[in-house]
C-alpha cells in the first residue's frame, strides 16, 4: 500500500507541474508567450531565479549532523550518477558521425535536474528536496560543461575550465554551502524577499519548458528506434541503477527521494539549446527532449515510488 500512496503522491506532484508545463504550451501556440520569449526568460531563470532558490534553500536547512553528512554524500551521489551515465553512453552509438553521437551521449547522460527535478523535489520532499537537488545541479553544472560540451559539439568546441566555477549553478552553491555552515540567519525581510523569487522558480521554469515542448516535432518523436533506446536508459536503467546503489550505501528518506527524482528526470530541456549554439542537430536534440518528457509522466513516479519502497 505504501508504494501506491507514494506512486500517487509523487503522479499528482508531475502532473501539477506538467500542467503548468501546458500554460507555456498553450501560449506558444496561441503567440501570446513563444519559444523566443522562453529562451530569454530561461537567462532570467538560470543567471537570477534559480541561484536564489538554491541559495534560499541552504539559509532554510536547519544546520544538523545528519544535514552536514548528507551534503557531502549528496555531491558524491550526484558524480556516481553522472559517471554512471557518461560510463552507459560510451556504449552507445560508437559508429555514427561524432556530431551524431555526441547528441545522443549528452542526451542518456544529462537530466532535466535544474527545470524539471529540482521543482518536482520541493514539490514532494520540501526544502530538503532543494538542498539535495542543488547539489546534483552542482555537480550536473561540473559535467556539462566539460563533458558535455565536448560531446554535444562533436568534440569541436574548447573546454573553459572558468566556466566549472564561474555560472549561476556553481556560484549559488559556493554561496550556500558556507552560510549553511555557519548558520547564518538573514533578517525577515531579507528572507521572505529570497522567499517569494525562489517561489517563481517552478512554474517559470515549468511555463518555459512549455514553450520548447510546443516547438517539438510529435510526429518524429515516436518514429526513431533510436529515440526509444536513449528513453529506455535515461529513463529506466540510469535511474534504477542508482536506486539500487542508494539502497546498498543506505541512503534513506529526503535525499534518497530527492536524488532519485534528479537522476530518473527526462533529458535536460539545455540539449536543444547546446545544439544550436554549437551548430548540431537541432531537430533530433527536441525530438529526444520530447520523448523523454511525454515517457517521463509515467517512468518518474513509478520509479520514485518503487526507491521509496526497496
Amino acid at each position: 500500500m505504501t508504494f501506491l500512496n507514494n506512486l500517487q503522491t509523487v503522479a499528482i506532484q508531475v502532473l501539477i507541474l506538467y500542467l503548468i508545463a501546458g500554460v507555456g504550451f498553450a501560449a506558444d501556440k496561441t503567440k501570446i508567450f513563444v519559444q523566443a520569449d522562453g529562451k530569454r526568460l530561461v537567462d532570467l531563470l538560470f543567471n537570477i531565479i534559480l541561484p536564489i532558490a538554491v541559495i534560499n534553500s541552504f539559509l532554510s536547512m536547519e544546520r544538523t549532523n545528519e544535514h552536514i553528512k548528507g551534503l557531502g554524500l549528496a555531491f558524491l551521489l550526484a558524480f556516481m550518477t553522472h559517471l554512471l551515465g557518461v560510463g552507459v553512453s560510451s556504449l552507445t552509438f560508437r559508429k555514427r558521425p561524432k556530431a551524431e553521437s555526441g547528441i545522443y551521449h549528452y542526451a542518456i547522460t544529462f537530466s532535466n535536474a535544474a527545470f524539471l527535478a529540482l521543482p518536482l523535489a520541493e514539490s514532494v520532499v520540501g526544502k530538503e528536496g532543494i538542498f539535495y537537488s542543488s547539489c546534483y545541479v552542482a555537480v550536473f553544472n561540473v559535467f556539462a560543461f566539460t563533458y558535455g560540451i565536448r560531446e554535444i559539439s562533436g568534440g569541436k568546441a574548447k573546454i573553459n575550465v572558468k566556466n566549472l566555477i564561474l555560472n549561476p549553478g556553481s556560484i549559488s552553491v559556493i554561496i550556500g554551502i558556507p552560510l549553511f555552515l555557519a548558520g547564518v540567519t538573514l533578517p525577515d525581510f531579507l528572507q521572505d524577499a529570497m522567499s517569494r523569487v525562489a517561489a517563481c522558480n517552478s512554474p517559470m521554469a515549468m511555463i518555459v519548458f512549455g514553450t520548447f515542448f510546443a516547438n517539438c516535432n510529435f510526429k518524429n518523436i515516436f518514429a526513431k528506434k533510436e529515440i526509444y533506446f536513449v528513453s529506455l536508459l535515461r529513463l529506466i536503467l540510469i535511474p534504477l541503477a542508482m536506486t539500487l546503489i542508494f539502497k546498498l550505501i543506505g541512503v534513506e528518506g529526503s535525499m534518497r527521494t530527492a536524488l532519485t527524482i534528479s537522476a530518473s528526470a527526462p533529458i535536460a530541456t539545455n540539449t536543444a539549446m547546446y545544439s544550436a549554439k554549437y551548430d548540431n542537430d537541432t531537430a533530433l536534440s527536441s525530438e529526444l527532449v520530447g520523448q523523454t518528457s511525454v515517457l517521463s509522466v509515467i517512468t518518474m513516479p513509478v520509479i520514485v515510488a518503487l526507491a521509496t519502497v526497496i
